[in-house]
């Protein structure tokens, strides 16, 4: 039997981002929204929340990435990198 995948819901993502690894540097894509979905696999379902983001002109889940790390919010992101900085910064 397939595994069939539907969304349940879509809820707004305001603030938040998907972190992905680029060469060992972390990068980051803002977040469209969180979709509610339910697989179903051999008859038993599951429920996940999981990160939309737009990839061109389409929306697709952020964390099918290869590359993918993390879903955070952005504020502690760009507080991260500000941090990575100034450690950098203090080194020199």
């Amino acid at each position: 039997m397939s595994k069939q995948t539907n969304i349940l819901q879509l809820l707004p993502a305001t603030g938040w981002v998907a972190v992905y690894d680029e060469s060992g540097e972390e990068s980051a894509s803002t977040l469209i929204c969180f979709a509610l979905v339910e697989t179903i696999d051999n008859g038993n379902k599951t429920q996940t929340v999981r990160p939309m983001h737009a990839d061109g002109k389409h929306i697709a889940f952020a964390d099918d990435a290869a590359n993918f790390v993390r879903v955070e919010e952005l504020a502690e992101f760009e507080e991260d990198e500000e941090e990575d900085e100034e450690e950098e910064d203090a080194e020199a």
